[in-house]
């Protein structure tokens, strides 16, 4: 595999996994294998329990639903992160999930997951594109600056109700599409 892609919406079918799955089919047109997790549909899934386990040995000692995906991004080349906004945050499924990521950080506090991998982050709100557009820059700049990701490219996708919105608007499917076709 070489791109995952994280749909965090508890939706599952609304606008924020149009858009991921419009980059995911130009990655797919790209030649590119991606793999699709829905963090909703998590049995077992848990944010980070500062253990520092993972300061001793590389990984994230918690062994849930997340591990497998730890593992994905690890070997992979690219990343598609995506999440809501609920008010006027990252909804909870992708918070849990970005908690583990402090397991890719080793004890010197230097990535240890190689640099390089592409990013590419999508953010989704009803209203409060200001906000939407903060927390788009403030999650691709957590993954740049403390990850070294390279950035592919970003859709902050506003007025995002009802669940069908983006599905009805070419331009950013469009857009997301040749996002995708970066990896």
């Amino acid at each position: 595999m070489s791109i995952v892609a994280i749909i965090s919406s508890p939706r599952g079918k609304g606008n924020t996994n149009t858009i991921v799955q419009a980059m995911v089919n130009g990655a797919k047109e790209n030649g590119k294998d991606v793999k699709i997790y829905n963090l909703n549909s998590l049995s077992n899934a848990k944010g980070c329990q500062a253990c520092m386990a993972c300061k001793k040995a590389v990984g994230c000692a918690v062994k849930d639903d997340h591990a497998e995906i730890l593992k994905a991004i690890r070997d992979a080349e690219g990343l598609i992160i995506s999440t809501p906004t609920y008010f006027g945050e990252a909804c909870g499924q992708f918070r849990l999930l970005q908690d583990r990521f402090y397991s890719f950080i080793g004890p010197d506090f230097v990535p240890n997951i190689g640099g390089g991998k592409k990013l590419a982050t999508v953010v989704s709100c009803g209203g409060g594109a200001d906000g939407a557009k903060a927390m788009a820059d403030k999650i691709e700049g957590a993954m740049v600056g403390m990850l070294k990701f390279v950035p592919v490219g970003k859709i902050v996708f506003t007025g995002a109700n009802p669940p069908d919105t983006a599905s009805k608007d070419k331009t950013v499917l469009d857009e997301a599409k040749a996002i995708g076709k970066k990896f």
